[in-house]
């Protein structure tokens, strides 16, 4: 089988359907083609000694050549060093950013990233704490008391708590500069780590209102996106969102292509054989409902932002 040509939108059932006999046994041979034809790139500013606190995980490591750089501060060897990678869209070689959830001693470097970029959007994707065990800092404030770090201040300015995904209205304040920067939060509540959601619908309505999003905010830097390590909810997430507008463009998908081409830029993108499952159950249910309004509650994304906190 070519796992590199084209899937047309009218076979894609049927190519779900064959890689689903067997017991998955097709979608199985596509993974393992995937972890063969896995990049041993350089890592070498993310094994620095210097920066190996700044790591989550050690078996998750920027690519040199891909690694989003930090501008670097006086006197701190390492400074520029951040887990965060520039990740290929549909056309833009560098359409997204991929990190991991913060750790207590990265939460300043993370809102520098975000300045420094100026980057309107934030995708979360885990929680804070899953299974009793911690996945990522609580890096944005409460309630309406600003945190500090460094010369930024950010500002819980609006929320909306729906059952699924949560959004927030942040404010990055530069004190230095005397700038200001506005950003929204769409964080996924409901995504087990290493693992799938119950139903692509909740996905997919979370994804149509974050593409909504995406398409009306004009200007500003890449839409950072993170999990705990930056690879398996992140990479899914990515590739469906620009798997789904390659299909809206081109009537045709090639998912096993593009998991590879993101595996190039950082490493483990899309994680488990049962990410890449749901990643293909997910375009065949956007398919079977491509004009059905996916909202949640009737969440949508106008601006100004709820103002419940």
């Amino acid at each position: 089988m070519d796992l590199s040509k084209d899937i047309l939108a009218e076979d894609f059932a049927d190519h779900i359907r064959k890689n689903e006999m067997d017991s998955n046994y097709g979608f199985e041979k596509e993974y393992q083609q995937l972890y063969l034809e896995s990049h041993n790139q350089s890592q070498t500013v993310a094994s620095a000694p210097e920066n190996g606190a700044k790591n989550r995980y050690r078996n998750v490591l920027p690519y040199d050549w891909s690694r989003v750089s930090l501008k670097p501060l006086q006197d701190e060897p390492g400074s520029d060093y951040i887990n965060a990678s520039f990740m290929p869209g549909l056309e833009n070689p560098q359409e997204f950013i991929a990190t991991q959830g913060p750790l207590p001693q990265t939460v300043g470097d993370f809102w520098r990233l975000v300045w420094e970029q100026q980057s309107h959007t934030l995708v979360m994707l885990t929680n804070c704490v899953e299974s009793g065990q911690v996945k990522c800092e609580h890096y944005w404030p409460l309630d309406t008391k600003p945190c500090t770090y460094g010369h930024l201040q950010v500002t819980l300015e609006g929320e909306e708590v729906l059952e699924n995904w949560t959004v927030r209205d942040l404010k990055l304040w530069h004190m230095q500069e005397q700038k200001m920067l506005h950003i929204r939060q769409f964080h996924y509540m409901t995504w087990p780590d290493h693992s799938v959601p119950y139903s692509p619908d909740p996905i997919l309505a979370f994804w149509k209102m974050l593409r909504q999003w995406l398409d009306q905010t004009v200007g500003g830097g890449p839409p950072i996106i993170h999990c705990s390590a930056g690879v398996g909810r992140t990479g899914t997430l990515i590739a469906l969102d620009v798997l789904l507008r390659q299909l809206e463009r081109d009537r045709c998908v090639r998912p096993f292509n593009y998991v590879r081409k993101m595996r190039e830029s950082r490493p483990l993108m899309v994680q488990t054989e049962a990410q890449y499952v749901f990643l293909h159950q997910c375009i065949l249910r956007f398919l079977q409902q491509p004009d059905q309004a996916l909202t949640e509650n009737g969440a949508a994304c106008e601006n100004p932002l709820y103002k419940n906190i």
